[in-house]
């Protein structure tokens, strides 16, 4: 997004203009689907089935999520004699097969990759197609829970546990960033916890089904719209940039780790809405309560971090993720991690160490952006990005804009 494009427009129009976009948005009828279970299989398969044997070693065991595109099941391996996780395509009923095919590859191509130069991701371990049950890919099994789960089951977390989780996300997201390839859907559900043998939690992040490779356009990495108009990913972590531009880079995942910063923090989303359109007028309006309001035990440095990850030009945002990091463990006051046994990557580790020796070192040097004064923050492309948004909240408004984002279950990565 380009923010000179933009043209200015006084705060109070662009605030009305989405306020208007807000209630029309509301009016629409909710964009997630009623259910994913409805989906159907292509009627010449048979589809996975319980104490099915796949590819002679393989033994389904039982289901374990299913969306619009995908089916996950729990197996066990008679080979290795360890549990396993299978994914199944599955082709919507007028879908075309052969690019479903070829985007259900590119994830398992996507994970395996990553899963050779980090063990912080969900790694794909083997592949093939089962005559009756159609193409699937085997991952490893992991024994825990997603951190919406965790969320469910605790409430908000204290500011050090999820800088915790920040870190390992973030450094899984940096490997991916570094291969060239953007998540496009970091999300709670997609992000896994295992306890380790010292009693930590360790993440894994999941789910690489709507990845794209930077810079480069082609069928498998999906468009963020399909054929018939369907927005792929999560409107409540989709920055604004992505949902009217389709612009997807590191800022993109960098935006939807904010939000799961915050919605682990606080137990609540930044911009709440129903749909695209009424998450986007939320973003423009301000709507975002302060973080004393939501989280009084929260640091208050942490303020300041949000405000400047939630900027709505890209350009006022941390211009990498590993600086975004080493200003959230500084301003939660997080002591480094316990060196694991695998060399870190070198920035993060940084910012580990910062985190450890922050004292006397001004919170405020990290959190504003490089070469500009805090006072400045919100002037520059802020407000030209407001105006130029504003418009794309309204265009979404229409009812034409209406279409319905890929929801996924749980085992599959899905909010619920």
């Amino acid at each position: 997004m380009q923010t000179s494009s933009f043209d200015p427009q006084p705060d109070s129009q662009r605030k009305d203009a989405a306020r208007a976009a807000c209630a029309a948005a509301e009016r629409q009828p909710d964009s997630r689907p009623a259910s994913s279970r409805g989906a159907r299989r292509d009627g010449s398969r048979a589809g996975p089935q319980r104490g099915r044997l796949v590819a002679g070693r393989y033994r389904l065991t039982q289901p374990l999520g299913r969306g619009a595109m995908g089916e996950v099941w729990r197996a066990h391996d008679g080979v290795l004699r360890v549990d396993v996780a299978l994914k199944f395509l599955l082709v919507p009923p007028g879908g075309r097969a052969a690019d479903a095919i070829a985007r259900f590859r590119f994830e398992a191509e996507v994970a395996a990759e990553l899963g050779r130069k980090t063990d912080l991701v969900v790694a794909v371990r083997d592949a093939g197609e089962d005559p009756a049950a159609g193409p699937y890919f085997v991952m490893e099994y992991v024994h825990g829970r997603s951190l919406r789960q965790l969320m469910q089951e605790r409430g908000p977390m204290p500011a050090v546990d999820v800088a915790a989780i920040l870190c390992q996300v973030g450094e899984a997201l940096s490997v991916a960033h570094g291969l060239g390839l953007v998540h496009r859907d970091v999300k709670p559900s997609n992000i896994l916890l295992l306890e380790g043998p010292d009693g930590r939690l360790r993440a894994k992040i999941t789910d690489f089904g709507v990845a794209k490779r930077i810079g480069k356009e082609r069928p498998v990495d999906m468009r963020r719209r399909t054929a018939d108009g369907v927005v792929l990913g999560t409107p409540a972590y989709m920055s604004p940039e992505h949902t009217c531009e389709g612009r997807a880079d590191a800022q993109l995942d960098m935006w939807s780790l904010a939000v799961v910063a915050h919605e682990a923090l606080t137990g609540q989303q930044p911009f709440p809405g129903r749909n695209l359109s009424a998450v986007l007028a939320s973003i423009l309006v301000g709507a975002r309560p302060s973080l004393s309001t939501l989280c009084p035990a929260a640091p208050p440095a942490l303020e300041g971090w949000f405000a400047r990850a939630f900027a709505l030009s890209p350009s006022e945002r941390f211009p990498s993720l590993d600086r975004m990091i080493m200003a959230f463990m500084i301003a939660a006051g997080a002591p480094a991690p316990a060196a694991p046994a695998r060399q870190r990557r070198p920035c993060l580790a940084a910012a580990a160490l910062a985190g450890a020796l922050c004292v006397g070192l001004p919170t405020a040097h990290l959190l504003a952006p490089p070469e500009a004064p805090a006072a400045l923050w919100t002037r520059s492309g802020v407000a030209q990005a407001a105006s130029r948004l504003a418009e794309a909240a309204m265009a979404l408004a229409a009812p034409q804009a209406g279409a319905p984002s890929r929801q996924r279950a749980p085992g599959e990565g899905g909010e619920r």
